[in-house]
């Protein structure tokens, strides 16, 4: 559920104190003036693969909290097996022991989501069915760090992203991850989630969930066409719908509501044609992953 997160300290005296005591961290990495001697920030430090970083004015704790429990108890730091209600309440507890002056910091960036096993490999579901996010294309279409497709879509506030988590890692299952990652507070403070031991509340998780969900919907997500089975004027419009250009450029052109017509008609000869089974298969997956983890 729960990946990324990064915490921030607006007033970071405690904090920095704490950092720099031989006792509670034995690695401090500063930048040191060779001929002026002296020390300068950014300092730097880590403890589990989670990151420690204090400058002049702020301090920031940030990574996977996945990784990090996974290098806690198996001694790898990947994130592509399951992370229970339970493990990420553990985390909580031990960022907490591990810093000081936590109450003082502010949650202001998290990912949430779900790896999910899937029959056929994700890459071919990313790249055969998933085609835009709000009738838009994503901003990103590629290779994700060389290993397998990713498609992301930036808005304001959040990026959605859905990759190939069995390519990034070169596993033999088929895993695809689904997830929301909140770039700015004012996305998740909605759900009154503000300091990191929010993410312990099951409501609130719940919250984020129907979220998530929300955005899985917005997604357009197309079984593949046989175009033997679809009357013409049915089959040219799906493939003008299906065309991220057509949304971006061409409907833009016209009003809001043309482009709600528009919309609606699609959307009745994706359900004419029973082209929804993908998103209708993944949709229970995610349902059925966060049930199996929030009880966990």
């Amino acid at each position: 559920m729960v990946d990324y997160l990064r915490l921030f300290w607006r007033d970071k005296v405690m904090l920095e104190h704490f950092v720099c005591q031989e006792e509670n961290f034995t690695e401090l990495d500063t930048i040191y003036g060779y001929h002026t001697g002296e020390i300068k920030y950014p300092y730097r430090t880590r403890f589990n693969e989670m990151e420690v970083k204090i400058t002049s004015k702020y301090a920031y704790v940030f990574n996977s909290i996945h990784k990090s429990y996974n290098n806690i108890h198996l001694g790898v730091t990947h994130n592509y097996n399951d992370f229970s209600y339970s493990a990420i309440c553990e985390m909580i507890e031990h960022i907490n022991q591990k810093l000081t002056d936590i109450t003082n910091a502010n949650l202001t960036q998290f990912e949430f989501g779900f790896n999910l096993s899937t029959p056929i490999p994700a890459e071919e579901i990313i790249t055969n069915n998933v085609l835009m996010h709000k009738a838009k294309a994503p901003n990103h279409n590629r290779l994700f760090n060389g290993r397998g497709k990713l498609k992301q879509f930036d808005h304001h506030n959040y990026v959605v992203k859905i990759y190939d988590k069995a390519k990034q890692y070169n596993l033999s299952q088929n895993l695809l991850r689904f997830e929301i990652r909140f770039q700015k507070a004012v996305e998740f403070q909605q759900f009154g989630i503000f300091k990191l031991d929010h993410l312990k509340d099951k409501y609130k998780l719940r919250l984020l969930f129907l979220h998530l969900m929300k955005r899985f919907d917005e997604l357009i997500i197309v079984d593949h066409i046989d175009e033997t089975q679809i009357a013409t004027s049915d089959l040219n419009r799906l493939m003008i719908y299906n065309n991220p250009y057509y949304w971006e450029t061409t409907i833009n052109r016209y009003s809001g509501t043309t482009k709600m017509r528009h919309l609606r008609d699609y959307n009745i000869l994706l359900g004419k044609y029973d082209l929804l089974k993908t998103k209708r298969y993944l949709r229970q997956l995610l349902w059925d992953k966060y049930l199996q983890l929030i009880n966990f």
